[in-house]
């Protein structure tokens, strides 16, 4: 299901905005701890992209160096799934150092945080990752929300939109928040 909200004086509203607003800190806080502490610059990375996934920010598991020649073997190993992308080396020390900060070393929030902050049960079995994004339309700015279809939220301030919708407001607003430029 899709949704919005678009008052901005309502509690959920506040506490979505904090929530969201927080992710995107910490998105623009982990790509820059990464940049320090893998040294390289690069093209192309193996991720889990977004707020899609447990932790619901970006979690970083392989890079394609601009300059493969520099990598430190001891740190890296060619991804054998992904010719060209560098993993962490598990078998060496400093590998697993590398390994253990991209697994453990970002910030991170969970997924349940989201059902908390609507007042609704955790999902169990299958189920979709919840998506939340502040937008601006010609109102201002609004929280568009995706929960999947089990989940059915009944809040006057809650507004069930189509997917139509969603992406129109979604499309807009890509690109106009820049996290960390390299």
């Amino acid at each position: 299901m899709y949704y919005k909200i678009e008052n901005k004086d309502c509690e959920v509203y506040k506490k979505l905005h904090a929530l969201r607003s927080k992710e995107i800190q910490m998105e623009e806080d982990n790509l820059k701890a990464v940049h320090e502490k893998v040294g390289l610059e690069w093209n192309l990375y193996l991720v889990r992209k977004g707020q899609q996934n447990f932790n619901r920010v970006t979690t970083y598991s392989g890079f394609g160096f601009k300059e493969p020649e520099k990598v430190d073997l001891k740190i890296w190993k060619e991804d054998r799934d992904n010719p060209g992308c560098f993993v962490p080396n598990r078998k060496t020390k400093s590998g697993r150092e590398m390994a253990q900060f991209l697994n453990n070393g970002l910030k991170v929030h969970w997924f349940g945080i989201v059902y908390d902050a609507l007042g609704l049960e955790h999902p169990y079995g299958k189920f979709s990752f919840p998506f939340i994004d502040i937008c601006t339309d010609v109102c201002g700015e609004i929280i568009i929300m995706y929960f999947g279809d089990k989940v059915v939220i009944e809040d006057e301030n809650i507004i069930e939109i189509t997917s139509k919708e969603f992406e129109m407001l979604r499309a807009v607003n890509i690109g106009k928040r820049t996290i960390v430029n390299w």
